[in-house]
């Protein structure tokens, strides 16, 4: 689905068919501003965001679970994180007379557990918001584990491997005049359960030792969160590389190439970490959106590190519009 311009003529021709045809009006709106089907905003978090989402093979942090569920089997301690979101800061979305706005919420927590022989375990949780219209949570439980290969003694090759299975729920809003609408005639809501799968490969070549590769499926089963008819939610399937050399953090290039309902995506990414990685600059791109953030990480005490990560998205489609803001709060411990 295409973006949304504003053109010469303003919103008020939308709004006055807004106010004709009620809630089916507000339903198409919302999925236009956000350009994506239901259940397709894959920014989830200030970090994966800054690099536009090029973030498969990157996968090193509580984010993983969201990007490639394999990600999670490669921390080094546990982490949680938690980010919020306002989209499209400028435009003005109507519920009848009141003023909605777009926001995004996102928690995940991966425990590091020291008797690992049965794998890594995370939970997350992702909520997409038009107030007073719509709402989409996601509730993803992830499992990951990584096995080494050894060509010598100091010749380590590890593969992780991962997968999230996913719980999908949306709600419309409704009020006195779209209750009776027959597209809600069986509620206001839809649920439905899929799965996703991930891999990362860390090969350690001599040449490229911060090499790593990383695959992901997502909503491998397209389930249907549709109402009155038939609505699925597409698969995707990515393939990211990234570099990570951890003695020269300065340059972290990252790229993901999505497929995706018949569209394949390229997004390139960079990270740079520098003054012994407390200050990080980010930024990222594809076709349809520009990315670029900022982190700051520090030890709060002990074996406790907190990192503040926040980004900017801006999108190429849709005029008149500051951009989408995302904070991120995640620490380590």
């Amino acid at each position: 689905m295409g973006h949304m311009r504003r053109g010469n003529g303003g919103w008020q021709p939308f709004l006055n068919l807004v106010k004709n045809l009620g809630l089916g009006a507000f339903i198409i709106f919302t999925l236009c501003i956000t350009a994506k089907a239901a259940f397709q905003e894959n920014l989830w978090g200030a970090r994966p965001a800054s690099l536009a989402g090029a973030f498969t093979a990157l996968a090193d942090d509580a984010n993983a679970p969201a990007y490639n569920p394999s990600g999670i089997a490669l921390l080094s301690q546990s982490e949680l994180t938690l980010m919020y979101a306002e989209l499209y800061t400028g435009l003005d979305l109507y519920a009848g007379q009141d003023t909605s706005k777009l926001g995004l919420g996102y928690f995940s927590f991966a425990p590091k557990i020291r008797d690992n022989r049965f794998g890594h375990f995370g939970m997350s949780w992702s909520n997409l918001k038009a107030t007073a219209l719509y709402n989409e949570d996601t509730f993803f439980l992830t499992y990951a584990n990584a096995t080494s290969f050894y060509r010598g003694p100091e010749d380590e090759m590890v593969l992780a491997y991962g997968a999230n299975l996913k719980y999908l729920k949306r709600t419309f809003d409704l009020d006195s005049d779209t209750s009776s609408d027959p597209v809600f005639r069986n509620g206001n809501g839809s649920d439905a359960f899929t799965a996703d799968l991930g891999l990362i490969l860390r090969p350690n070549f001599s040449l490229a030792p911060g090499l790593k590769i990383g695959l992901a499926a997502q909503n491998i089963t397209e389930p249907d969160i549709g109402l009155a008819q038939s609505d699925r939610v597409p698969a995707s399937y990515t393939l990211g590389l990234a570099y990570q050399d951890r003695d020269f953090r300065l340059i972290n290039p990252t790229l993901d190439i999505t497929r995706r309902r018949g569209r394949t995506l390229v997004t390139a990414g960079w990270e740079g970490w520098f003054l012994r990685d407390a200050f990080a600059f980010r930024v990222g791109g594809n076709e349809d959106d520009l990315g670029a953030g900022l982190g700051y990480q520090f030890h709060l005490f002990s074996g406790v590190i907190l990192r503040l990560d926040y980004s900017l998205i801006w999108p190429l489609a849709v005029e008149d519009s500051g951009g989408s803001h995302r904070i991120s709060l995640t620490t380590s411990f």
